[in-house]
C-alpha cells in the first residue's frame, strides 16, 4: 500500500467490501438504534435494519464543503480535527465512506474467552440474577474516547439490548473547553481548576479519582451544572470527590431547587461519596460551591432504577495510558471499585506513537505495569486493549509514509494483553491497515479529519460498529437463545 503526491492509498480489492458477521435480529436493531443515537435522526445511517448497506448521496444534503456541521459539535475543539468540514481535495476517485472499515476479532492468547466475565454478566442481567441489576463498562481513552461517540454507539447498543442503565459517568463542569457528552451538556467552565498527570501546572499528589482529572475551586462564584438531552433520564445521583482536611462544602440544587448541602471537610484525605435518589426523569444537577475551603470534585454518575447497561466514558485528550501511573492508587481504585465495572477498555497508543525519544522496551514495561494495575483494582471485570488507529507521518514533498511506531506500539499491547488475560482489539487493522487514514480522510463522506489522527462523527461511528460487533461474536455465538436466530 501507497500513498503518492497526497493521493489516497488504494486498498486491496480484498478489502473493497465489509467481511458479513453473522448478525441474529436482536443485533441487527441494536445496531440500528446505535446508530440513530450517535449519528442523529436526520443523518443517514450505515445500514438498514437488515444489515443491508444503504446508498450514500452526495453531497448530503445540507452539507456545504469547508462550513461546520452540526457533526462537528463534539470534535471542533480537539486539535487538528474539523469533523466533517475537512478541506483537501483528493487526486483521483473518492472511496465510499459507508463501505470503509473491516471486521476484527478480538484476540486474546488465554485458555478462557477474555471477555467471559462481561458476557456472563450480560447473561445474568437478561436473567435477573445481577444483584445491583446493572453491567457496567468503563472505557478508558484519549481524545478518541473524550469525544463519546463510539463510546455512544456501545451506550446504546448494549442498552438497546440488554436494557438501559443511565447514561454513566460525567464531569459535573467542564474540565476543559470543548466537554461535553452525547447524551448530556455541562456548564460552569469558570471558576474551575483543572488538573490530571498531563498537565504540567497540576500538583503532583495524584488526587484525580476516577476520571484521572479532577476540578477545583474555592470561589463561591463557580458552579457545576449537568443538563441531559434527548432521552438521559435518571432517578440515582452519586456525586465523587475528595474528602480532605479544612475542605469546603457546596450546595446541591435539583431542577433549580436547592436540596441539600455536602461537606467535604475530613480527617483525613480519602475518596468522599454523596449518593441521593430523585424520582426517575429528567433533572438538571447543580452543584455550588459555598466559598468556605477547596472543592475538589471527581465526577458525578447518572442511573436509573430499572435494571440494565451502563457504559462510562473516561477519556482525556491528549493523554497516554500510562498516566494512571501517576494516579493516587487508594483513591482511584477506590473510585473504580465503587463502579464495579463488568468491562474495562482500555483504548490508547496515539500520543505514544509520538513518543520517538521513549525506547519500545521501556513503553511495554510501562504499559504492564499500567493494565496490572487495572487488573488490580478490579480483578472481577474483564479486561479489553484497543490499539491505535492509522497514523501516518507525512513525507517532505508531499504524500504520506507508515509509523513505524504504530505497529511496534500495536504489537507491544498484542503481547500485554494475551500476557494478563486481556482482550485486543485492532484499530488500524479495522481501518484497512497501513496508510489507510489517507483514504478515511478523502472518502465521501469523510470518515477522518485533516489532521490524519482524528475521525469524522460518522468515522467514529463506524468504529463503534465494527467494535461492538467485536465484543458480541463470542456471546452471541454461545447464546442458546439468539445464536439459533441468525440473520444470513
Amino acid at each position: 500500500i501507497a500513498s503518492v503526491g497526497g493521493a489516497p492509498a488504494e486498498l486491496h480489492a480484498a478489502q473493497s467490501e465489509i467481511p458479513l458477521v453473522p448478525l441474529n435480529r436482536e443485533a441487527l436493531d441494536a445496531r440500528v438504534h446505535a446508530q440513530r443515537s450517535a449519528l442523529g435522526s436526520e443523518v443517514g445511517l450505515f445500514e438498514d435494519d437488515a444489515g443491508r448497506p444503504l446508498p450514500w448521496i452526495s453531497p448530503q444534503q445540507g452539507y456545504v464543503p469547508g462550513e461546520p456541521s452540526l457533526d462537528d459539535a463534539l470534535l471542533d475543539s480537539l486539535p487538528g480535527s474539523s469533523g466533517l468540514g475537512v478541506g483537501a481535495t483528493p487526486t483521483g476517485p473518492r472511496a465510499n465512506g459507508n463501505m470503509l472499515g473491516l471486521f476484527e476479532p478480538i484476540d486474546g492468547a488465554s485458555e478462557r474467552e477474555p471477555l467471559a466475565h462481561f458476557h456472563d454478566a450480560l447473561r445474568g442481567l437478561r436473567a435477573g440474577r445481577d444483584v445491583d441489576g446493572k453491567v457496567r463498562v468503563a472505557i478508558y481513552g484519549a481524545s478518541h474516547t473524550e469525544a463519546d461517540i463510539y463510546p455512544q454507539y456501545l451506550r446504546s447498543y448494549l442498552q438497546e439490548r440488554f436494557g438501559d442503565g443511565g447514561h454513566g459517568f460525567v464531569m459535573p463542569a467542564p474540565p476543559w473547553k470543548g466537554y461535553r457528552h452525547v447524551d448530556v451538556a455541562v456548564e460552569g467552565f469558570d471558576h474551575w481548576r483543572t488538573e490530571h498527570a498531563q498537565r504540567r501546572e497540576a500538583r503532583r499528589d495524584g488526587w484525580f479519582g476516577l476520571l484521572g482529572a479532577s476540578i477545583s475551586t474555592r470561589n463561591a462564584r463557580a458552579f457545576a451544572r449537568v443538563v441531559p438531552a434527548r432521552a438521559a433520564v435518571a432517578s440515582r445521583y452519586e456525586i465523587y470527590f475528595l474528602a480532605q482536611p479544612k475542605g469546603g462544602s457546596f450546595e446541591v440544587f435539583v431542577d433549580g431547587r436547592r436540596r441539600e448541602v455536602v461537606e467535604t471537610a475530613s480527617a483525613q484525605i480519602a475518596a468522599g461519596y454523596h449518593q441521593f435518589d430523585l424520582p426517575e426523569a429528567q433533572h438538571v444537577i447543580e452543584l455550588r460551591p459555598r466559598g468556605d475551603g477547596e472543592v475538589r470534585l471527581f465526577g458525578l454518575t447518572m442511573e436509573r432504577s430499572t435494571p440494565g447497561v451502563v457504559v462510562d466514558t473516561l477519556g482525556i485528550r491528549g493523554t497516554r495510558a500510562s498516566n494512571a501511573l501517576q494516579w493516587d492508587q487508594a483513591i482511584w481504585s477506590d473510585n473504580l471499585r465503587r463502579r464495579a465495572p463488568d468491562l474495562i477498555v482500555l483504548a490508547y497508543g496515539t500520543n505514544e506513537a509520538t513518543d520517538a525519544d521513549q525506547p519500545i522496551a521501556e513503553y511495554e514495561y510501562r504499559l504492564r505495569e499500567t493494565v496490572q494495575r487495572y487488573r488490580d483494582a478490579a480483578p472481577q471485570a474483564s479486561c479489553l486493549l484497543v490499539g491505535p488507529g492509522d497514523f501516518p507521518q507525512p513525507l517532505e514533498g508531499g504524500g504520506w509514509s507508515p509509523r513505524a511506531r504504530v505497529g511496534e506500539i500495536i504489537a507491544v499491547q498484542d503481547r500485554v494483553a494475551a500476557e494478563l488475560g486481556c482482550g485486543f482489539w485492532d484499530m488500524r487493522a479495522f481501518m484497512g491497515g497501513e496508510l489507510a487514514m489517507v483514504q478515511w480522510m478523502h472518502a465521501d463522506p469523510p470518515m477522518a479529519a485533516g489532521d490524519h489522527v482524528h475521525l469524522t462523527r460518522r468515522g467514529y461511528v463506524r468504529m463503534g460498529m465494527a467494535l461492538a460487533d467485536a465484543m458480541m461474536t463470542a456471546f452471541d455465538r454461545d447464546d442458546p437463545v439468539h445464536a439459533r436466530t441468525a440473520v444470513p
